[in-house]
């Protein structure tokens, strides 16, 4: 079974962001992605609350 966790790659070692649940010890193994980071979008006209709510739902 698989899960997916978190990390940040500091000082040459891959930290989880949170709190993980392994033995010391226990042997894993580790695929690798990259988080992609999107820009926001620039938008041409603002919206009301009521579009947002709207587009919420």
């Amino acid at each position: 079974m698989g899960k997916a966790i978190e990390c940040i790659y500091e000082d040459n070692v891959l930290k989880p962001v949170g709190k993980i649940q392994l033995r010391e010890g226990e042997r894993i193994r580790v695929t690798i992605e990259k988080k992609l980071s999107f820009e926001p979008i620039q938008l041409k006209k603002k919206l009301n609350q009521d579009r947002i709510s709207a587009l919420l739902r």
